[in-house]
């Protein structure tokens, strides 16, 4: 019920706020329409398809018949499933540091044997990755609006 006619401020608002709810569902989304993708264009009777219709070795096909591709292609499970594997299996990141369990090692300085160890799985950073180059493409096309003061796309 917000109209941009009668409420403008209201509108932007809520249509930024919307706008950025929507970038952050739709990430994860498309990580895993890309790798469903590969996972397709990658299978043998398309790598064949692509070799017959080239009539030639094409660039960029390795020699067993299988795409090569210049950034490593992650695995496809489904969407859950790829999403969990993202999450929980591929990459590392770092383990989080516990506190010291007792009150001289912690006056020592003395580091805990988990603080060195990375934990298996990007984590939930990795199926959001890029976000942050989209949300300021949303804030800065957000006040360009605000600043054009309502101009309809008129310079």
């Amino acid at each position: 019920m917000i109209d941009s006619e009668v409420s403008p401020t209201t509108f932007s608002v809520a249509k930024f706020c919307a706008s950025s709810v929507a970038l952050f569902v739709k990430l994860p989304l498309e990580t895993v329409l890309r790798r469903g993708q590969v996972a397709v264009l990658s299978t043998p009777a398309y790598v064949r398809a692509i070799e017959s219709a080239a009539n030639v070795r094409t660039k960029g096909l390795a020699t067993a018949g299988e795409m090569e591709t210049i950034v490593p292609m992650g695995r496809f499970n489904g969407v859950f499933g790829t999403m969990y594997t993202i999450v929980s299996e591929e990459g590392s990141r770092p383990a989080a540091v516990p506190p010291p369990t007792s009150k001289t090692a912690a006056k020592k300085g003395r580091a805990t044997a988990s603080e060195g160890v990375d934990r298996k799985g990007q984590g939930l950073p990795g199926l959001w990755r890029g976000w942050k180059v989209s949300w300021w493409g949303l804030v800065g096309l957000w006040a360009a609006g605000i600043a054009s003061i309502g101009g309809d796309g008129e310079f």
